[in-house]
């Protein structure tokens, strides 16, 4: 089988973003295919081969973003992800539903400043409730309408459109007059009034949000909608993905593609469960604001604990308590500092994540505080006062951060045990080689020596001599099984021999023809030598190389159907020399051809048509070529045929 476990569809015309996907990609045993337009995609997702589609908006035209969503419409199952540019979030653009990140992306609150066009920003209900999008466009000089829902918003904005237009004056004439003479000028006109933005508190599934904004371009088709959330970006794509939505991405996070197919497919269920109830502690003095905190973060969907005794948080905090404590530095003035309580709750879990919240002032105690966090290795300081937004996304990044440390930790127990168990099979393995090397070679040989007498002695009795011939071409087939285990057995333990002299590599091209000829006339195949009359000087082993050539001659016979073709080639390079066995034979899958270096492994294919073998051979042909310093490879085509071919060095 295949490595692959799937295939994503980058659209794209740039070289940057496959290379910056493809690490992570390859990295999870994912395969990048890249098409340049909405066509050639869809040709590919008609193929079936394709789990994922990577719509790059920094490169495709914002214009095709609705043929791509009815595209994939088309083909549901198949994940989708939009990579997003600020031009392809921009209001001025005519779209359908996007998403925006949180924090909003940088400029966005400027581009909706001077947009003439309604802007709705549908929020979710903490980044309402705590009025961090309103603050967020106020501070670049958007005044925004909020609404707390989205029952009549059509209209709403609607007639915010029409104020609008009934606030534009039409321009006036008026006369003045120079003492040179009269012109008439016309006034300007006042400036309009910005295009209504209205911030919408929206609890809705994205089905109902994307159904929302038809509405409202049904209405006004000029509006642009957007969603925001502050759900951090691993949870909201699988929230999306499992409702088979697409997903929206900052193009500059494209390396999270990767990540989040796999926790899609393999790890969702146990990180949903995982993340799905984290407990929150809250300590710090000034109780309303803990209160105002503590309600956000359970509207978010958190278990919150409060307190403002250093003594009491310590006591309710044992292993497993809390996941998160989030701590002011000023806490415990009377009992211990921040930093004290931080060490002391990490005495007591050492999996728990610590965030503190430092007052502003005194300035040398904000900046002390901020210090030890980094001395402490807690994950965050946030100056006060604090938005609710701001520290629900402190958290989700720790709260993340934990996750993947402990994930990380069961990973690596699990790889230490399953490393335990294939020490100790590899041990077995060897040993049972080594038996299998010495305790059956001997009596093999015997087996051999005197079924070879008796098939002399016989000549005169053809039953009986059948018979004996019968025990020694099965004794001669065992032979080079326990020969292929033998050298398996010496090359993993780093003892297989190859003596390294002048090597008359036509000569033992010559030989391996002359032992291959009969098996080969017996299948009515084509043996053809391709080989030049003189060769420049090689170092190596005639035995251990003819064991090569052999064996990828006794490959392509055996893969070979009657009536095909197989050519032994040699040629010469300025320093080296390149030895082929071409056959017509059954060919390899683009899939198994990475695979057949392995031990033990045989296509579907050639096991259908093999007579005898472990699948040792390539492996054992490949170490012997590279302890003469060359290569071995393979071209090949599945039905067509193959080249295996491997290089020596010229002898300096």
């Amino acid at each position: 089988m295949s490595d692959i476990k799937g295939r994503v569809l980058v659209v794209t015309t740039g070289k940057e973003l496959l290379d910056e996907m493809a690490p992570s990609m390859s990295g999870r045993g994912l395969e990048l295919v890249c098409v340049p337009t909405l066509k050639y995609a869809a040709d590919r997702l008609a193929a079936g081969d394709c789990s994922a589609i990577v719509v790059d908006f920094g490169q495709v035209p914002t214009t095709e973003r609705e043929p791509f969503l009815a595209l994939h419409k088309q083909f549901p199952a198949v994940h989708m992800f939009t990579l997003e540019t600020q031009v392809s979030t921009a209001p001025a653009l005519p779209a359908p539903l996007r998403r925006l990140s949180w924090p909003l992306p940088m400029g966005f609150a400027d581009q909706v400043r001077v947009v003439d066009r309604p802007v709705v920003i549908l929020a979710d209900e903490v980044l309402f409730s705590t009025g961090a999008v309103q603050t967020a466009l106020q501070e670049a000089g958007v005044h925004a309408a909020s609404m707390d829902s989205s029952a009549g918003l059509p209209d709403f904005i609607r007639q915010m459109q029409q104020a609008r237009a009934a606030a534009i004056q039409p321009k006036k004439p008026k006369k003045s007059w120079s003492l040179l003479g009269g012109s008439e000028e016309e006034e300007a006109a006042p400036e309009p009034p910005p295009a209504g933005v209205v911030v919408v508190q929206f609890s809705g599934t994205l089905q109902q949000a994307v159904a929302l904004d038809a509405a409202i371009r049904k209405e006004i088709p000029e509006a642009g909608c957007y969603f925001v959330s502050g759900m951090d970006t691993p949870r909201y794509a699988i929230w999306a993905l499992t409702d088979f939505n697409p997903v929206a991405l900052p193009r500059e996070q494209s390396g999270r593609v990767a990540g989040i197919l796999v926790d899609l497919t393999e790890g969702s269920a146990v990180r949903q469960k995982e993340r799905e109830k984290e407990r929150i502690l809250l300590l710090d003095t000034f109780k309303p604001v803990l209160t105002t905190l503590g309600q956000a973060l359970t509207s978010y969907g958190y278990e919150v604990a409060i307190t403002t005794e250093g003594e009491e948080a310590l006591s309710l905090c044992k292993k497993g308590a809390f996941h998160l404590a989030v701590v002011g530095t000023s806490t415990t003035a009377a009992q211990y500092s921040g930093a004290e309580i931080a060490l002391k709750l990490r005495e007591r879990d050492p999996d728990l994540r610590i965030i503190f919240m430092v007052d502003q002032y005194p300035l040398k105690a904000a900046l002390q505080g901020v210090s030890q966090v980094v001395e402490l290795g807690l994950d965050d300081a946030l100056l006060k006062p604090i938005e609710a937004s701001r520290l629900i996304f402190s958290i989700e990044k720790a709260l993340e951060r934990r996750f993947l440390l402990l994930e990380n930790a069961r990973l690596l127990k699990e790889m230490q045990e399953l490393n335990r168990q294939l020490a100790a099979i590899n041990g077995f393995q060897k040993n049972f080689f080594a038996t299998v090397a010495h305790d059956v070679k001997s009596p093999l040989t015997a087996i051999l020596g005197y079924s070879e007498v008796l098939t002399g002695k016989l000549k005169n009795m053809p039953s009986e001599g059948k018979y004996a011939a019968n025990i020694h071409t099965s004794a001669r087939t065992l032979n080079v099984l326990i020969s292929d285990l033998v050298d398996l057995a010496a090359i993993e333990s780093g003892k297989l021999r190859v003596e390294i002299g002048t090597l008359n590599l036509l000569s033992v091209v010559n030989d391996v023809r002359s032992r291959v000829e009969i098996a080969a006339q017996k299948r009515n195949l084509s043996l053809i030598m391709d080989v030049p009359p003189v060769l420049p000087p090689l170092a190596g082993d005639d035995a251990r190389i003819g064991q090569v050539v052999q064996n990828l001659c006794t490959n392509a016979i055996q893969y070979t159907k009657e009536g095909g073709k197989i050519t032994i080639q040699v040629k010469t390079a300025p320093d080296r020399v390149i030895v082929s066995v071409i056959d017509t034979g059954i060919g390899i899958s683009k899939e198994d051809l990475p695979r057949v270096w392995e031990r033990f492994f045989q296509t579907k294919e050639a096991q259908g048509m093999r007579k005898a073998g472990f699948g040792l051979g390539l492996k054992i042909a490949r170490e012997i070529v590279q302890r003469h310093g060359g290569e071995m490879g393979i071209e090949s085509e599945l039905g067509v045929g193959s080249r295996f071919f491997f290089h020596i060095p010229v002898k300096q």
